[in-house]
């Protein structure tokens, strides 16, 4: 789930996004097809289930903090923080699968209507905004129209260091603020967009924090949250952004994109399913829900695929090609 700072730039009338790079086999186009399949469903009620996990989390956090010590609590609040945030960024995820009417294809209205509800709301994003950047990231990919392409630049995302924790840590760091400020303006989020965030989260985590813990628990269970959404839900996302793609040294969309596997990556950067994200831009109609079984399918059945893809196993690894490798 990615975009940019600023509206595109002109760009020459030459210019031309990236192919694709990638052929299926004829014999797996019913396997892709069957794999578009939406189950709005499954995907709201992963939406609920990661609402109801980072609420409870941020008052059972609030709790702690005024019923017990304060040193005591405090590690728990901030792995607390680190939770709830990873939440926010499978909402986020979800919000991604939204602009592709990867919730409800063939009832478009619904799958805007319980994206915003769902996952809108508590992440303080517009899903139209939102969808008009990603959608040109697919359509003019590589091209200085790709919002993504632009931010990479801008950022410098792909000198990111990561020869150790420390240095890749400090990448993060320097970039977390100017990222999160162009984020902000991408989503077209406004003081009514982030009024009605403020509103929901007084709503479903301070009043229930509020009436386990009184005053000072809806106090700070609010807190944790906005601390989680504005101060850690933005270095995760800048982390899987940063892990998606490497357009340097590539000039198709296949070999451009990067799918990230290991498991922090899936369980904390990646959620729902994220990470496989070649699969992604070879097919954007494919829902989360499919998009591991289809990866599999392709590195047991299409050697191509399993040859060329470019997986990234732990987030400090240079991403390369699979070759024989079977990786799940």
């Amino acid at each position: 789930m990615t975009s940019y700072l600023t509206r595109p730039a002109a760009r020459p009338e030459e210019e031309k996004p990236y192919r694709k790079g990638y052929r299926l086999p004829a014999a797996l186009r019913v396997e892709i097809a069957a794999a578009h399949r939406t189950r709005p469903v499954l995907t709201a009620s992963c939406a609920a289930l990661d609402v109801l996990i980072a609420v409870a989390v941020a008052v059972v956090c609030a709790w702690a903090l005024v019923s017990t010590n304060l040193w005591t609590a405090l590690p728990s609040a901030l792995i607390g923080a680190l939770v709830v945030a990873r939440q926010l960024r499978a909402l986020e995820n979800l919000t991604h699968e939204a602009s592709h009417y990867n919730w409800a294809r063939h009832h478009r209205r619904w799958n805007d209507v319980l994206g915003f509800l769902l996952v809108g709301l508590p992440t303080g994003g517009r899903l139209a905004a939102y969808r008009e950047s990603h959608l040109r990231h697919h359509g003019r990919f590589g091209t200085t129209d790709d919002p993504d392409r632009r931010r990479y630049a801008e950022l410098d995302l792909e000198g990111m260091r990561r020869s150790s924790a420390a240095s890749f840590c400090a990448s993060v760091l320097t970039r977390a603020v100017r990222y999160q400020l162009g984020w902000v303006r991408e989503v077209g989020s406004d003081l009514s967009v982030t009024a009605a965030m403020l509103l929901w989260s007084a709503a479903f985590v301070a009043l229930p924090a509020g009436l386990c813990a009184g005053l000072t628990g809806a106090v700070a269970a609010e807190g944790l949250w906005l601390v989680s959404v504005f101060g850690v839900l933005p270095v995760l996302r800048l982390v899987a952004e940063a892990d998606e793609h490497v357009y340097s040294d590539s000039d198709t969309v296949f070999d451009a994109t990067i799918s990230n596997v290991g498991l922090v990556q899936r369980v904390l950067v990646h959620p729902h399913a994220d990470g496989y994200h070649t699969v992604h831009h070879l097919w954007p109609g494919i829902p989360h829900h499919s998009l591991r079984r289809t990866h599999t399918m392709l590195m047991e059945r299409d050697p191509e695929y399993a040859r060329r893809i470019r997986i990234r196993r732990g987030v400090l690894q240079t991403p390369r090609a699979a070759g024989a490798t079977p990786v799940r």
